[in-house]
């Protein structure tokens, strides 16, 4: 999933691309983002329930070695979020970064230590 898009310079641009997968690890990984409703998968281009792993994401650039139509399409998209699901999103990774804000603010004793 493209999730966010940088330009560089006049003509070129970056992409954050969000690694996704069709083993869901509802239990293992809550905090990831999932496409799971039947409209939202068919909006997406998806043919089966996905989980975005927020934890892999990774910059590159928009050049054709990294994105080709499929199936002879005329374009690499293939469909894109509803506005459901970027609300979704973003209340995901806001819900993260408190979370992580959080943990940081107040770091958990090692066992077996005690405060004073």
């Amino acid at each position: 999933m493209v999730r966010n898009v940088a330009l560089v310079g006049d003509y070129g641009a970056d992409v954050e691309l969000v690694y996704g997968t069709t083993k869901l690890k509802f239990q293992e990984r809550p905090d990831d983002f999932f496409i799971t409703k039947a409209s939202e998968m068919a909006a997406c281009g998806l043919d089966r329930a996905t989980r975005f792993d927020l934890d892999k994401v990774m910059w590159i650039p928009w050049a054709e070695e990294w994105f080709v139509p499929l199936f002879g399409g005329t374009s690499p998209v293939i469909g894109q979020l509803t506005e459901p699901a970027v609300k979704m999103l973003q209340i995901t990774v806001g819900m993260r970064q408190h979370r992580a804000a959080m943990r940081k603010a107040s770091p958990q004793l090692p066992l077996g230590d005690k405060a004073d």
